[in-house]
């Protein structure tokens, strides 16, 4: 199991400039302890998130880091021109040299993006999309550049029919953090039940993320966290109940001291994650370093 950081790019202060920083030292932190990768999201219209401009970022932290896998998480296809992103894939593919994941999605029901952005027909746009990319990553196509080896692609959709496509064409899944373990295990074995060989998905999983000496203080450090991010949905415009129930995110979280970690790592990796992003909770970006810190020395080297 590759593990890793995933990132919002959270404006907790208020402040652009501090918002990119604090989130690139997380970044650079996480290169320093040996983690394999980190995850970007796609949001737009949104304050409080500032990961609008995607592929400048990926760009950004590639030329900042040396090991680390860089994956978007995810590119919102339906609103992009198709050659474009082939090209821009293709481009990271190679400065990168080959560590770039690339991740797509259809968008969320997030009010404004919804409004401003065409996604009645998101899902069926995401699929076209994604195989025209493809055609056009492809050596026959007068698109360029090529990559210099395959690029890892993953669909964040537990829909059955972008589980048959990336089945069909033999590419991973994506879960978000609040998808419940029944939820990944229902994607794994749809997609075990349609791919040619049955052959498990390479599953990337994110998780919320606060590691403590104790559980009673890696919660409550969490806590008010949650509750910022909970508001955020509400701003957003999100109903759905699972982004209002704490126990829910804590349960589904990996929050807690050391063992707790580690059981809850270990139940991921049995339940077929394989790539598993980690998403630091704490509104404080060095209790954050702080957590990474002791998850690197006491859990990373027991895993």
């Amino acid at each position: 199991m590759n593990i890793g950081l995933m990132l919002l790019y959270e404006n907790w202060g208020n402040n652009y400039k501090e918002a990119f920083q604090n989130q690139h030292e997380l970044i650079m932190l996480g290169e320093q302890l040996g983690l394999d990768e980190v995850w970007i999201t796609e949001h737009h219209f949104n304050k409080f998130s500032l990961s609008s401009s995607i592929l400048t970022l990926m760009a950004y932290i590639i030329a900042n880091t040396k090991k680390m896998n860089v994956g978007t998480a995810s590119i919102l296809t339906p609103i992009y021109n198709p050659i474009m992103v082939a090209e821009a894939v293709a481009t990271l593919n190679i400065l990168s040299n080959n560590r770039f994941y690339f991740g797509v999605a259809k968008g969320g029901p997030f009010k404004k993006q919804v409004e401003l952005f065409d996604f009645e027909n998101s899902r069926e746009s995401m699929l076209t999309s994604l195989d025209e990319i493809f055609s056009y990553l492809d050596a026959s196509s007068d698109v360029f550049p090529k990559p210099i080896g395959n690029i890892p692609t993953f669909i964040a959709s537990k829909d059955e029919s972008s589980i048959a496509f990336a089945a069909k064409r033999d590419i991973g899944l994506m879960a978000a953090h609040l998808w419940s373990t029944e939820i990944i295990h229902n994607m794994i074995e749809q997609y075990k039940k349609l791919h040619v060989h049955h052959n498990s998905p390479k599953m990337m999983c994110s998780r919320g993320f606060y590691m403590a000496s104790s559980n009673d203080e890696a919660i409550n450090e969490a806590l008010p966290a949650l509750q910022r991010f909970r508001k955020q949905m509400e701003i957003q415009g999100i109903t759905s109940p699972i982004f209002y129930d704490e126990n829910y995110w804590i349960d589904n979280g990996i929050i807690g001291d050391k063992q707790t970690c580690i059981n809850k790592i270990k139940e991921l990796k049995a339940l077929g994650i394989t790539n598993l992003a980690l998403k630091p909770i704490s509104n404080e970006v060095e209790k954050n370093k702080q957590s990474l810190e002791l998850f690197a020395k006491d859990v990373l080297v027991n895993l």
